[in-house]
């Protein structure tokens, strides 16, 4: 084991004399997601605050005049504009206007006879805007509906209640610390996969692949150390790397969206709460075995190309899969499925994401590390074996 240290202590001292490696790996990420997030929320701030600071533009068709008084009512919500020239819903599309809203022309009469009249609304779903000008419609109709419901009930002398038979409470079970803990449990296992394949990519590349080119391997395989634990070294290199990336990538993420959203303390506290030692230990736990496969899998596709560009070409499609199948567990409803607890890699997915969202079960995350440990150590038999061969190492 001891050479297997010095390898990984020698590709960390080359490392440390790339200093744009350094600075991208280690600096960069404290750097680009406080501006990302940070101008992100700035500007979903600016934009909501002016969207509901400006009146909705609303066109109305109403004959006998039963609601457009209401919207005139409330100039600070609605502006009311003339029929645009053209079909109406493309110059909803064209947010020429956010609203129209047709009455029907026997609505005057409905109300007096106390009968039910038809409103229509025509909106842009995928408009932020659009969407707060139904609200302030539903919101003004509503108003007045109960004032109409109230004058029918009083006219034939009934209870204002006989329209309200109950009153609907809503009680919210989960806290603040659930809800975090399932946006948690959704989104960590996915970005730990990726961060942790992505920053072991390329520098797996550049100690396999990257030797080639450098004419480096032949003196390093000119030593005394056997062959296995050079390559081990290597592994332990590229799975640091990796661990290392992918948990700065992920601290400097949750800091800068913990600090960016409105509720940043109500956030950082439920965080502390779910972060306790506990499930952090677990989650390492469960993340250095599937790690060590990743890494595996990119020390053999790397040591066994000619050329970075040939070991960039076999080791990227990996990422598209992990991508995949990190996607896969954010589904609705894949928590259901017990048969994805024997599923290679989903299984961690699905266990992290229980853990997170105070649903954990042992005997789930105990299968899932045992299959995981069991891959990584298969995995690592066979890229030392394979690696192990003259042909493997010195591919022409």
């Amino acid at each position: 084991m001891r050479g297997a240290l010095l390898i990984a202590r020698k590709e960390f001292l080359e490392l440390s004399k790339d200093r744009k490696t350094l600075f991208f790996t280690f600096v960069l990420p404290f750097l680009l997601y406080p501006a990302i997030f940070g101008m992100m929320a700035k500007m979903g701030k600016r934009d909501e605050a002016q969207n509901r600071s400006k009146a909705s533009r609303v066109y109305v068709s109403d004959p006998s005049g039963v609601v457009a008084p209401l919207l005139k009512a409330t100039p600070g919500h609605f502006e009311l504009v003339a029929k645009p020239a053209g079909d109406l819903r493309q110059a909803i599309r064209d947010q020429k206007l956010e609203l129209a809203v047709d009455v029907s022309a026997t609505a005057a009469d409905a109300l007096q006879k106390q009968e039910t009249f038809v409103l229509t609304a025509t909106m842009d779903e995928s408009e932020r805007t659009s969407e707060i000008a139904l609200k302030r419609l539903k919101d003004a109709i509503r108003t007045q509906e109960k004032s109409w419901v109230q004058a029918r009930l009083q006219t034939l002398g009934a209870s204002a209640q006989l329209a309200e038979p109950l009153k609907l409470e809503v009680k919210n079970a989960a806290d603040v610390t659930l809800e975090v803990g399932k946006v948690m449990g959704r989104m960590l296992p996915y970005l730990l996969m990726i961060m942790m394949y992505a920053g072991s990519m390329q520098h797996g590349i550049y100690a396999t692949a990257g030797e080639k080119e450098r004419h480096t391997l032949l003196s390093l395989m000119a030593t005394r150390l056997p062959r296995n634990q050079i390559i081990l070294g290597k592994l332990l290199y590229i799975f640091s790397i990796g661990v290392i990336s992918a948990l700065l990538n992920l601290l400097s993420m949750g800091l800068s969206v913990a600090t960016a959203s409105s509720g940043a303390a109500g956030s950082l506290q439920a965080v502390a709460a779910i972060a306790n030692p506990m499930t952090l230990g677990l989650t390492f736990l469960i993340m250095v075995p599937l790690g060590l496969f990743f890494s595996n899998f990119i020390l053999l596709m790397g040591i066994q190309a000619r050329n970075t560009i040939e070991a960039g070409s076999a080791i990227t499609p990996g990422i598209f899969l992990v991508m995949f199948l990190g996607i896969f567990t954010m589904a609705p409803g894949v928590e259901k499925m017990t048969f994805l607890a024997y599923v290679p890699v989903v299984n961690v997915c699905l266990a992290l994401r229980k853990l997170f969202s105070q649903q954990f079960s042992w005997m789930e995350y105990l299968v899932a590390f045992t299959m995981t440990v069991g891959l990584a150590a298969i995995m690592t038999l066979v890229s030392t074996r394979i690696l192990n061969q003259e042909k493997a190492l010195f591919k022409a």
